[in-house]
């Protein structure tokens, strides 16, 4: 598939989604420095672009270089604040982070987008997983 992607970047260089979809690739490959390149390369076509965002953020998550990827996070929520998947990273890069303050922080963004999108399933995991480490069972499985 990269080679596609690449092929269509030889046709035009600033397609922006050529870009991205070769940083998910990259990704997938474990090739996170050449993904890094991609997305921040379909930043610089297009930087509204907020699944080149995401890409970056979930990059910094995997590395635990939270900061970073919380960063990246609120920048694609900007830009598709609507996305409840944005929000359940951004939930889980906060809590991550380990402090008191963050945690609630994660908590408040998973209830906000529970009630935006009452069907994924993957925010109320996250819900739950937080409130199990804070030792708040009964929430917990309300959450699920």
């Amino acid at each position: 598939a990269i080679r596609f992607f690449q092929r269509a970047l030889q046709v035009d260089p600033t397609y922006t989604y050529a870009h991205t979809l070769c940083g998910h690739e990259q990704v997938n490959n474990e090739d996170m420095e050449k993904a890094v390149a991609s997305f921040r390369a379909a930043i610089l076509c297009n930087d509204r672009h907020y699944n080149a965002w995401y890409g970056l953020g979930t990059i910094f998550f995997r590395q635990e270089r939270f900061e970073l990827s919380e960063y990246h996070f609120r920048r694609a929520i900007q830009i598709n604040p609507n996305s409840s998947v944005l929000h359940c990273y951004l939930a889980m890069t906060l809590h991550a982070q380990g402090s008191a303050l963050k945690t609630s922080e994660a908590l408040e963004v998973l209830h906000q987008a529970c009630e935006k999108d009452p069907k994924n399933p993957q925010l109320r995991f996250q819900l739950a997983h937080i409130l199990v480490s804070l030792e708040d069972l009964e929430g917990a499985l309300s959450a699920l």
